[in-house]
């Protein structure tokens, strides 16, 4: 009898063990699979214009559970209308989700830190880093202006800032030919 008992006892013991160490190797797959899912991958860098003027930027991975996502049906396709509410650049189509988001934007000149509008700017390379090639920085008469051409291979389009008195305003965000003409300019 007593052989029973414990017996009973070491094989209710071992099933204890057994769905304590299940529970544990579950739980810590479903944190890892949620770090995962949730950690954002950003790149970022500095252009060098001049050893006065440089560029900052940062681009993160997109993380659709992020952004508010709003779909449009064609007679042939689904495809995604909008970002945030606002419409987006960085795809031909629109079919697919971005793969990266252009986070930040900052031209240092001479002593000022100038914020650069970014919203609305998916895809802006398709290696998720920014290089000197896709920019133009032009001196006016009393402002700059910096032209940037974004692109992951399609969905191409251009934007371009009015730099003046350490402040910016984009000027224009397009994907129409004739917005890349600052390209065959000197």
């Amino acid at each position: 009898m007593k052989n029973k008992f414990v017996i009973s006892i070491l094989i209710i013991v071992s099933v204890l063990l057994l769905f304590t160490l299940f529970q544990k190797i579950n739980f810590t797959e479903i944190k890892k699979n949620q770090k995962t899912t949730d950690v954002e991958i950003t790149k970022s860098g500095r252009i060098d214009f001049t050893t006065k003027i440089k560029l900052y930027w940062s681009i993160k991975e997109f993380n659709k559970e992020l952004h508010k996502i709003e779909f449009c049906e064609s007679i042939d396709a689904k495809y995604i209308c909008k970002i945030d509410n606002k419409d987006w650049f960085g795809s031909d189509f629109k079919m697919d989700y971005p793969k990266f988001i252009l986070e930040n934007l900052t031209i240092k000149l001479n002593e000022c830190q100038i914020k650069l509008d970014v919203s609305k700017m998916f895809n802006p390379n398709y290696s998720g880093e920014l290089n000197k090639n896709q920019f133009k920085l032009e001196k006016q008469n009393d402002y700059y202006i910096l032209y940037g051409f974004f692109s992951d291979g399609a969905g191409t389009y251009t934007t371009n800032w009015k730099i003046k008195s350490c402040k910016s305003e984009r000027s224009e965000i397009s994907q129409d030919e004739d917005a890349f003409e600052w390209q065959n300019s000197n």
